[in-house]
Formats: structure tokens, C-alpha cells, sequence
């Protein structure tokens, strides 16, 4: 019998954590970026998943290019995967907009642990009730990045390789299917507009939607207010999911702590008493000291100026 399902994590903060998303990210924030994301979903709930992880973006040659990375665990009942992916992006310039192509490549470790696995059926041969077994297998993604100081539109798609992460290789014939996991292609579109009557209080709209074979289609809506360049507040709605509300706070303009919780919307709002996720910022243009933004820094914050995008 074949399963499908989402592979790959979602987080709540989707505006502020694209770069896990569509590689094409990379380099289009300041010069130094690093985020660090903790997601504990679904609270209360046994084996919930629970996704931890660190990404880094650096802007080359003047904004001209960018380079990228990021790390994750997800953990679910008795699966772990972590994911190491590298990033490339090429930026190029028009007179009212940047558009970025991006790559990635990625090493991926897949444990499962047999001895956490309760089955309906007794002795199912697609388990091995006793082993704690690890698979890797590589990946790639793209995508596209069109974007300026108040549209955005991102295009990508992750699991391109489609391969599969056989965990018990070792242990059995190659011609068996016992304990194969094949790794879907996802598909990733974001929308986002930011307007504003009054520079102190930008409205940022975003729409992020994921696409998988086999699952119903995700989509979230996001609306934040950015105050002062100091602080924001929003809330996020992800159809026949969650209702979240979003909170961030900017902190000697270099650092930002954003933090939001899920009231869960759907019929598991029975058995969880919602998620929790939390996201640290730190994005500089100089490590040393403060200097002045380059060319393409000044092209983004022409309308409005120091927001930390």
C-alpha cells in the first residue's frame, strides 16, 4: 500500500523564513543575515512535530549575487529528518525591480525508529519493529525571486530529485520495497504588497500557498503592521487550519524577535492546544561597523527607508 503526505515543514512566520522556501532569497536581505526558527506544533499531542533550525544568507559583489544556507530537524512521532542545503542566487537589476534566480543543493538524513511504531497490524512488513535506521539521499530546488520595495512574487519547487530514501538497504534485498520513502516534489508560490499612508506604519500583505501530490493544497494569508520601524503586530490565517496571531520586535535595528501562536482551527483543536513558534534575527550590512547600505539597499528603501525587511 502506498501513503502520501507533506514532507516538508510549513512555519507560521512564512514572511520572515523564505529562504527555506525558494533559494532565490538568498542575498536580498543585508549584507549579513542569520536566523535561527523553533516551531512546536500542535502542543499537547504525542509525537507532534516539532522543527528546529538555523539559516544564513550573505550579498555579494555589491547585491549583485547571494549565497545562502540552512540546517533543520523535524521530528515526528518516531521520523527524524535533517536537512543540510546550500544556496546560490543571481540577482539581476531593472530600473523598478530586482529579479533572482536561485539554487540549492541539499543532503538529506532520514532516521525512523521502529520501536516508537505502534501498527494496527501486527508484524506489518513494511516496518522493522527493531531497528533505529538512517538513509541519505541528495536533493536540489529552485526558484524564481521578482521583487522591489513593495511588490514580491516567488516561484519555486523543492524535492526536484524526486529519489528515494530506502532505510533498510542494509539489512534486506535490494529488490524489496520494505521501509521506501519517496520524497515528493513541493511546490511554493508567494504573493506580497506593502503600502502605507504614513512611513511609521507600513502594512505588509503576504499570501504564501504549497502544493504536494497526494494532500490538500496549504494556504495562509498574512497581514502585519510595522510600527516605528520598531515593532510589529499581525495575525496569519491558513485555510481549515489555524488562526495565528503574529508578534516581532526590533531591537538596536540590527536584531528582531518574532513570536506567534496557533489557535488551531480544524478538528485536531480537539486533541492540541495550538503551536508556538519563535524566530531570532540578526541582519547587519557591516559586522565591523555602521556604513552605508549599497546601491541596491538605497533602490529597496527609497519609500521606506530603514524597515528590516
Amino acid at each position: 500500500m502506498n501513503a502520501g503526505a507533506q514532507q516538508l515543514p510549513i512555519f507560521t512566520q512564512f514572511p520572515s523564513d523564505m529562504l527555506y522556501f525558494n533559494p532565490a532569497f538568498a542575498g536580498t536581505k543585508r549584507t549579513y543575515d542569520v536566523r535561527i526558527n523553533y516551531r512546536d506544533q500542535w502542543v499537547g499531542m504525542p509525537g507532534a512535530p516539532i522543527t528546529e533550525g538555523i539559516s544564513l544568507n550573505y550579498k555579494l559583489d555589491h547585491g549583485a549575487m547571494g549565497l545562502g544556507g540552512y540546517m533543520y530537524q523535524d521530528i515526528t512521532g518516531p521520523t527524524t529528518r535533517n536537512d543540510y542545503t546550500l544556496c546560490y542566487a543571481y540577482h539581476i537589476k531593472f530600473p523598478d525591480l530586482v529579479l533572482s534566480f536561485g539554487a540549492a543543493f541539499s543532503m538529506i538524513e532520514y532516521t525512523v525508529d521502529g520501536s516508537k511504531i505502534t501498527t494496527y497490524q501486527p508484524n506489518d512488513p513494511a516496518i522493522d519493529y527493531v531497528l533505529n535506521t538512517t538513509a541519505w539521499t541528495p536533493d536540489a530546488s529552485g526558484g524564481i525571486y521578482l521583487y522591489n520595495d513593495r511588490y514580491a512574487l516567488s516561484l519555486s519547487v523543492d524535492n526536484i530529485a524526486s529519489a528515494d530514501e530506502n532505510l533498510y538497504k542494509k539489512y534486506v534485498p535490494d529488490t524489496t520495497n520494505k521501509g521506501v520513502v519517496q520524497l515528493e516534489p513541493h511546490f511554493y508560490a508567494f504573493l506580497s504588497y506593502n503600502f502605507a499612508g504614513n512611513e511609521d506604519y507600513i502594512w505588509q500583505s503576504s499570501l504564501f500557498a504549497a502544493e504536494t501530490a497526494g494532500v490538500p493544497i496549504y494556504l495562509a494569508y498574512s497581514l502585519r503592521v510595522h510600527v516605528n520601524n520598531k515593532y510589529y503586530i499581525g495575525c496569519t490565517f491558513a485555510l481549515h487550519n489555524s488562526v495565528a496571531l503574529d508578534l516581532g520586535l526590533t531591537i538596536k535595528q540590527n536584531f528582531e524577535v518574532c513570536y506567534s501562536y496557533d489557535l488551531i482551527t480544524s478538528p485536531l483543536n480537539h486533541y492540541t492546544t495550538g503551536t508556538q513558534e519563535l524566530t531570532l534575527i540578526f541582519s547587519a550590512e557591516s559586522l565591523m561597523k555602521k556604513r552605508k547600505g549599497d546601491s541596491f539597499d538605497e533602490f529597496q528603501k527609497r519609500k521606506y527607508k530603514d524597515i528590516v525587511q
